[in-house]
């Protein structure tokens, strides 16, 4: 197998002996030159590689997936919610993805924004996810938030929430840890400061033991305003930790509300803090809530997402449309 990025960064997670990492270079010159440059890259890769299949992840590889391919398969994957996180490059997405040979979508929800061409030669597969341990046995007056600080995951109102949240709960801590973007990392921490709870709020950054770092928190609170489907929700909730999520793609399809976890409005303050305040005031509904989290999050396990993803894969028709062409 051959792992194809674009930027060089630190693996969040491991890759096996088996599996080949190589980076697209950074080729010098217009933006079409390098372009070109990049497809005939990613071509003569596949071609010495004797492809059977190409599998790509995002917009920009998911183009070249489909602009690079020979005789082997090309298999899109929508990770998230396109008509939310790039209206306006959506009919581009459209196109892209009727081009495929099988798209790869995370949720329902997603899937009907497209049309039934795509819908056709489309599938849903759940994340593989794998968790290095469990939660603990005793939990501390923390909450976690995972994710990149981007005005997607809405911080902002997490943080807002919280505010309103810690002054009937002294004592708790509300943790991020994730990649801090810049611009809207400094506007949530100010915000922190606004509200004047800038000393229980904590900024751990990008992290390589990220279940050991969580596994003692009392909830995990998800304020995403879109997504596809979440792998830290979905970490979470097989690790046993109580799960909040905003209804947003993705959530509604792996949480019963108030059953593996709660739902709530996205961009709701209020909303969030109700939540909160209903598992920290109840340890018996929240250890419910963990323990049916853990079952919704058991069809995601590696092994049996892995083998849905061979099997999906594998099934797909030899490319006739494109040879006679």
């Amino acid at each position: 197998m051959t792992v194809v990025c674009y930027e060089k960064k630190e693996n969040t997670y491991p890759l096996t002996e088996e599996a080949e990492l190589i980076y697209i270079p950074e080729f010098r010159g217009t933006v079409p030159r390098k372009r070109r440059l990049e497809r005939l890259f990613v071509r003569l890769l596949r071609l010495s590689r004797g492809s059977f299949a190409a599998v790509s992840f995002m917009g920009r590889m998911n183009e070249l997936n489909i602009s690079t391919r020979l005789l082997d398969r090309a298999v899109v994957c929508e990770r998230n919610s396109p008509l939310k996180r790039e209206p306006e490059r959506f009919p581009e997405t459209v196109r892209t993805y009727l081009a495929a040979d099988l798209t790869v979508f995370q949720s329902e929800t997603v899937r009907r924004l497209f049309p039934e061409e795509v819908i056709k030669r489309s599938v849903i597969l759940p994340n593989p996810v794998t968790v290095g341990c469990m939660a603990a046995e005793e939990r501390k007056k923390r909450i976690v938030n995972i994710g990149r600080l981007v005005p997607q995951k809405d911080q902002l109102d997490l943080i807002r929430a919280f505010a309103l949240f810690l002054p009937s709960h002294p004592g708790y801590t509300l943790s991020f840890y994730g990649e801090d973007s810049g611009s809207y990392g400094d506007e949530v921490k100010r915000e922190c400061s606004a509200l004047g709870i800038e000393e229980s709020v904590l900024f751990h950054g990008n992290v390589k033991n990220i279940h050991e770092s969580v596994m003692d928190a009392e909830m995990f609170v998800l304020s995403s305003i879109y997504e596809g489907l979440s792998n830290a929700l979905l970490e979470c909730m097989m690790m046993g930790i109580p799960v909040i999520s905003t209804a947003c793609e993705g959530s509604t399809d792996v949480i019963e509300d108030g059953v593996s976890g709660l739902l709530v409005p996205a961009e709701d303050p209020e909303a969030l803090y109700s939540a909160m305040e209903r598992l920290a005031d109840d340890p018996v509904f929240r250890e419910k809530l963990a323990e049916e989290g853990k079952r919704a999050a058991e069809p995601f396990r590696a092994p049996d997402a892995a083998a849905k993803w061979e099997e999906a894969v594998y099934s797909i028709p030899g490319r006739k449309r494109w040879l006679k062409r």
